[in-house]
């Protein structure tokens, strides 16, 4: 097999990413990744890519060949096509609508095929140089660890954290830990960036952050870090219920379904405040393209209580999150983030 015609996609401090055509080979092209820095991330998007290939091979790029000394593997070139981040941009907001509820379908057929496949996925893992621990156990540990820094938020803009807000944490980090029927393998960096539409249909790409985790892991996308339209959350909270649900009995249950949503949201709003320091106080800056660290913390505190108003779980949390809403939208006059596609139809 020859290659030809090398393009540079991508290249960061983690890893470059290149294009290239083929002679004589069983695909008309690839695509090359080699992981500089940060291996345990460049294995997990290798582990996950080759997981993918033999569970659900439709549904992302066909994993080829690596090698690990040279820190390269190969996958399929799935061809020229948008991400689900262009359609959004563009002006098109029935495409961009139906981009989002295509994610939403792909991700619970991932989700639906690989339920429960934890030993599955770590004879593809620990065939690759281990990791130490589970990434579950990593979200989790990392949840509880920095507590301090959501405390620190609140002594800074004077909210008091209520009774049991530690409790309701170590509750979110049992869950994250151990999903129970939800446990599944997830993309786990679930941006619009991360999903094209390609000749041959919708595909995810970059499994750098990929593993066995909590299903809902995967929904935050729609469901609390990336901003849309309520009527659309629904929609894509629907579509991918459903798709879920064919393999997920505890999907089917209105109140496991409300609490495993809340737990999650939970979490990652948490975690935003650990990942942003109280200098977001003073100056604001960007946290997406279009979208500030303000912005953001505005929007995961508002999905967030929306997500809680559905279960009464977690009352220490909750309410020490709402204090904190509060608080911050009196500081923060900022405007809602609407995506291009979606500002044209008024939504």
């Amino acid at each position: 097999m020859l290659l030809s015609a090398p393009e540079l996609l991508k290249t960061q401090t983690r890893s470059v990413v290149v294009r290239a055509q083929v002679r004589g080979g069983p695909v008309p092209g690839v695509i090359l990744k080699h992981f500089r820095d940060e291996p345990v991330c460049g294995l997990d998007d290798w582990a996950g890519a080759e997981f993918v290939t033999r569970r659900a091979p439709e549904l992302g790029p066909r994993f080829l060949a690596g090698n690990v000394d040279a820190r390269l593997f190969v996958l399929e070139d799935l061809g020229r096509g948008r991400s689900l981040e262009e359609l959004l941009r563009g002006d098109d907001a029935r495409a961009a609508a139906g981009g989002l509820l295509a994610t939403a379908r792909l991700t619970g057929q991932l989700h639906a095929r690989t339920m429960g496949l934890q030993s599955e996925y770590d004879l593809v893992r620990q065939a690759l140089p281990p990791r130490h621990q589970r990434i579950r156990v990593e979200n989790a540990r990392f949840l509880l660890e920095h507590e301090g820094r959501l405390l620190r938020w609140l002594s800074e803009v004077g909210v008091a954290a209520a009774p049991g807000l530690h409790e309701d944490l170590e509750t979110v980090a049992r869950t994250l830990a151990d999903p129970g029927p939800f446990l599944t393998f997830t993309h786990g960096d679930l941006a619009p960036g991360n999903v094209l539409f390609a000749p041959g249909g919708p595909r995810l790409l970059d499994f750098e952050y990929a593993g066995m985790r909590h299903a809902l892991y995967d929904a935050l996308m729609w469901l609390v870090t990336v901003p849309f339209p309520d009527e659309l959350v629904s929609r894509a909270d629907i579509t991918y219920r459903i798709t879920l649900s064919s393999q997920c009995e505890a999907a089917q249950v209105d109140s496991q379904w409300a609490l495993a949503r809340a737990t999650v949201a939970l979490a990652r709003t948490v975690n935003l405040f650990q990942w942003l320091p109280p200098r977001v106080l003073e100056e604001d800056r960007e946290w997406a393209p279009g979208l500030s660290e303000r912005a953001a913390l505005l929007h995961h505190l508002a999905r967030c209580h929306a997500l809680l108003a559905s279960t009464d779980g977690f009352p220490g949390l909750a309410r020490t999150l709402e204090s904190l809403e509060s608080r911050l939208r009196e500081r923060w006059p900022v405007p809602p983030f609407v995506w291009p596609a979606l500002h044209q139809a008024g939504l």
